[in-house]
């Protein structure tokens, strides 16, 4: 029997354009599933969660209080914080954040840098987020009656182009909001509740501190005001190593976890629950499983590089890059570093070596993780934000060589979600424990133990409690 080669080359050709669309639509439908769909599938529940240490690292109560709030938490952090995407912040946009415990606006001027304010205009109370528009160049009006704040100082100005005059005024306050009890005066009949407490004044909005690089803008907080824009440390711009793999960002994973802030990014350097939560590719498939081989350690250890080598040689030279570009004096104290060897299982007798991680985990909300494989290279970066108490927003954002087919990064971006989904069911249901028992002799339980002690840094000068305010 002769096959011809034009039946052959058109069975070729039916095979591919039957599985090209099939690949795309595994790529497009469950990608997004996995973005969209998740937040509708865990909701909060108020579940005893142990004795913790307060919501958001370096948290601190605000010294006035905002009435009719009730049960709302005033926080200020050591950090650096995401804030929105780039691509979601167009020049003249302008965003309301709620996150962190605090509330501010963020918006792009027409300079194209991005300024992050407190949200609340300080003549009446008015959300500069919600109907607030850029004005001459870097400035942010109120809806409510036309105030202006300059986005670099936060100063309430009368500006006309570059012209910019301080707005000079009165500040009033309730003698005795929550009993509404008027002044006190020689005259016992007084009906006045504001009394003066300053009179004309320049009047200014807190500014942050913010950065915009891989994609996003952050924002810098601190419980200290001297160090509120006085950032202890920067973050990682990893855009020089994305151009020198000849890598592009290909999508991002969006999943809200129920649980303590520390409980996710404290997942690193538990190095032991990788054999228990991160051993199986497939529930389907028994015989084929990961062999993690992880290790942590906080980047002021003087024998990292030797701790952390590689035998394989290329794995080892690129590791030694990322800690030569990436770790110095100023940020090694803010930076912890995990090694994850990663092998793929056969009937547990044989082995193939798939990808070496180096991660840096940055401050206590953000991630890098570059993978070193002999096939690829690929790099995931990060986010933590807290939403709510309890209540956490985390990003995995995928950048891969340019090469890569796109249903590829998706499914790689797939396997990362899974692993999140098996660490989530122990995150959602979890207490924060305050008493530890380890084993100090175990590597695994020294990694937990030095972990802990790092992350407390966080959370120096915090404290948190209620609001004083009317209950409604």
């Amino acid at each position: 029997m002769i096959i011809s080669v034009d039946l052959i080359t058109s069975n070729i050709w039916t095979v591919i354009l039957i599985t090209i669309p099939i690949l795309y639509f595994i790529y497009y439908r469950k990608f997004r599933i996995f973005i969209y769909d998740q937040p509708k599938k865990v909701t909060k529940g108020k579940i005893a969660r142990g004795k913790c240490p307060p919501s958001y690292p370096n948290g601190k109560f605000s010294s006035s209080s905002i009435v009719g709030l009730a049960n709302k938490k005033f926080l200020y952090h050591l950090g650096w914080f995401w804030l929105i995407d780039s691509c979601n912040l167009a020049p003249g946009g302008v965003r309301f954040i709620n996150h962190c415990g605090r509330d501010v606006v963020v918006f792009r001027g027409h300079n194209g840098k991005p300024y992050v304010l407190e949200a609340y205009c300080a003549h009446m109370g008015g959300n500069l987020g919600v109907g607030g528009r850029v004005r001459d160049i870097n400035c942010i009006e109120c809806p409510f009656h036309g105030w202006v704040y300059d986005g670099e100082t936060g100063t309430c100005v009368f500006s006309d182009g570059e012209n910019r005059i301080p707005r000079r005024v009165d500040t009033f306050e309730y003698a005795d909001l929550e009993r509404c009890t008027p002044c006190s005066s020689a005259n016992s009949k007084s009906t006045e509740y504001l009394q003066k407490i300053a009179e004309n004044q320049e009047i200014k909005l807190k500014t942050y501190e913010c950065r915009e690089l891989n994609g996003s803008i952050f924002a810098w907080y601190h419980a200290d005001e001297n160090l509120r824009h006085k950032p202890l440390y920067e973050l990682i711009d990893i855009q020089d190593e994305i151009t020198r793999n000849t890598m592009e960002v290909r999508g991002e994973s969006i999943n809200y976890v129920n649980c303590h802030v520390q409980e996710i990014p404290e997942n690193g350097s538990d190095v032991r629950h990788f054999d228990f939560l991160h051993e199986s590719i497939l529930d389907s498939i028994s015989f084929v499983k990961f062999k993690w081989t992880p290790s942590a350690e906080r980047a002021t250890n003087p024998d990292l590089r030797q701790i952390m080598a590689h035998s394989n040689p290329s794995a080892h030279a690129y590791k030694m890059h990322l800690f030569d570009k990436f770790l110095t004096e100023d940020n090694v104290r803010y930076i912890n570093v995990i090694c994850l060897d990663c092998s793929i299982r056969f009937f547990d007798k044989y082995e193939i070596f798939l990808f070496n991680t180096t991660g840096f985990q940055i401050g206590p909300s953000i991630v890098y993780l570059f993978l070193w494989s002999p096939y690829f290279k690929l790099t995931l970066f990060h986010t933590l934000t807290p939403l709510e108490k309890f209540h956490q927003r985390v990003v995995h954002r995928i950048i891969t060589s340019t090469w890569m087919p796109y249903w590829l990064s998706a499914a790689m971006l797939m396997g990362e979600v899974k692993q999140l989904y098996a660490d989530m069911k122990i995150w959602n249901k979890k207490i924060f424990t305050e008493k530890l028992n380890y084993n100090t002799k175990n590597y695994a339980d020294k990694c937990l133990h030095s972990y802990r002690n790092w992350y407390a840094q966080f959370y120096e000068g915090c404290y948190e409690r209620e609001a004083k305010s009317l209950s409604w």
